[in-house]
């Protein structure tokens, strides 16, 4: 095979990402030099639906002109936190807020908006659902996990997949075998999990083999150890155990196989990222992602193709994925829609309505209904945002909200607890503050007053909650959240 025939092989197995609004040249001749075959975009990359759909159609053509394949435009637009269309588009909820809902049927009404408006910007790939299980309180995961039930992942998920597939858009369910037993997050470290293999068959893998049998066209891996999968202990992402044995020849996946990013300090500060992703596609990975620099993109090829002629017995498998990753393609189209299809109204009361009901009271004193809040509440509490690293939303002071919204009183945790409210609502996410808000509630529920303890982006921090007042969980920490908080508030509900 001659070099030009390999460079093209190695081309497809890759999708990588830039920066910027506009293809820039170093990216257009990585494309030209490797025949790059697929592209990752995110926030950075996006700025208008105008400007995103030409963009895209401007990277399909040439990627379709310099391989002859359709490429895969891909990127992680899963509900709630995660969404690199962000303001342009229609604010979900959450993956937990869905699943509290109870009815698989809102994923897919949520994944219906997500497909059309991916559609209709120029994406055909979408890194989403996540099928991992929340089986630790403080997964790394959070709130982008459906439930902590198996069988209730794989209902959400399946759900999910169907709402994408209607509107013509490929689901990825990831991060294989799974990523939700464990709170680190493999973006700055290795996580590992310490399982049997007869627990992670009876819990991890229920979603995934759910989401085979359903016909998903793409899984992603996880940066992740599992000794009891690889006594190796190398992370899934680059263990052909994992990959190769478990996923294809006994699960019987026949889908695409993607990396999660391999610039994760996981496996970058493992191997480095040219080796990281010469094990990855050794291990059985179809496409790579190379998310941030196509000059590490480039060196990348360089190092994969002088690896190919040190190792020329790997080059049937390199042949071997190329043609699968060329069958696949067969089902890409031109995408179709247009501005109709991006944040209309309908797709917006949609959302909101999901949201709505699941925003709920998770306990109540004496099973009482939630008093009323008003001009002599105090509200205190942890600011937070949309972001759990993987979003650039702005900040927001949820009880600074509720306060400006009831003509209440907004104070600190200090400020709180020198006053004698008979109400205060507390706000508790994950933050630095969160230590001192809990100790203002505690002092306060000494002192007589009654308090509603209100978690946002996760039911966690209930947990260090007393049951002499109300708990609350909205699941996410943004506007649409707190629109839904307040409509609980103002409806004297009773325990859910």
């Amino acid at each position: 095979m001659t070099e030009t025939e390999l460079r093209h092989l190695i081309g497809q197995r890759l999708a990588v990402g830039f920066e910027g609004t506009s293809i820039p040249e170093e990216y257009a001749a990585l494309v030209h030099d490797w025949k790059i075959g697929n592209v990752i975009l995110f926030r950075r990359n996006i700025e208008s639906f105008e400007q995103i759909r030409h963009l895209n159609q401007e990277l399909r053509e040439l990627i379709a002109q310099e391989t002859g394949l359709e490429p895969y435009i891909m990127l992680d637009e899963e509900c709630g936190s995660v969404s690199r269309l962000g303001a342009i588009a229609v604010t979900t909820p959450c993956a937990m807020a869905i699943g509290a809902t109870g009815k698989p049927e809102n994923a897919f009404r949520i994944a219906r908006i997500i497909g059309q408006e991916l559609r209709a910007a120029g994406f055909n790939l979408n890194l989403a659902p996540v099928l991992d299980v929340c089986t630790k309180p403080d997964s790394a995961n959070g709130n982008r996990i459906f439930s902590s039930s198996p069988e209730e992942v794989a209902e959400f998920g399946k759900a999910y997949i169907r709402g994408l597939s209607c509107e013509g858009i490929f689901a990825t369910g990831k991060h294989f075998p799974g990523h939700g037993d464990t709170n680190v997050d493999s973006h700055f470290s290795l996580p590992v999990v310490q399982k049997d293999r007869k627990s992670i068959e009876q819990t991890e893998l229920v979603s995934f083999k759910a989401a085979i049998d359903s016909g998903i066209h793409a899984i992603m891996s996880a940066h992740v150890v599992y000794p009891a999968l690889d006594p190796a202990c190398v992370p899934a992402t680059v263990s052909r155990p994992i990959l190769t044995t478990l996923l294809r020849d006994q699960l019987g996946f026949k889908g695409l196989l993607l990396s999660d990013g391999m610039e994760m300090k996981a496996v970058m500060d493992l191997y480095g990222i040219e080796d990281a992703v010469w094990r990855a596609l050794c291990a059985g990975v179809d496409i790579c992602l190379v998310c941030h620099s196509p000059q590490q993109a480039r060196d990348t090829c360089t190092y994969l193709l002088s690896q190919l002629k040190q190792n020329p017995e790997w080059i049937a498998d390199l042949q071997k994925h190329a043609e699968h990753i060329a069958s696949l393609k067969k089902g890409l189209q031109p995408p179709q829609g247009g501005l109709e299809q991006f944040g209309s109204p309908q797709q917006k009361d949609i959302a909101e309505h999901v949201m709505e009901t699941s925003v709920r009271i998770l306990h109540a004193p004496g099973d009482l209904p939630l008093p009323a809040p008003g001009k002599e509440t105090v509200f205190f509490g942890t600011p937070g945002s949309r972001s759990i690293g993987a979003y650039d939303g702005e900040t927001l002071h949820a009880a600074s909200i509720l306060a400006k919204h009831y003509g209440g009183r907004f104070m600190t945790p200090e400020e709180a607890v020198q006053t004698s409210p008979s109400l205060a609502v507390a706000v508790l996410s994950r933050h630095s503050d969160l230590a001192n808000v809990l100790d203002a509630l505690s002092l306060l529920l000494e002192k007589g007053c009654r308090v509603i303890a209100v978690a946002m982006s996760a039911p966690q921090p209930l947990s260090s909650v007393s049951d002499a007042c109300w708990h609350v969980c909205t699941w996410q920490y943004d506007a649409m959240a707190i629109r839904a908080l307040i409509r609980l508030l103002d409806s004297g509900a009773e325990l859910s």
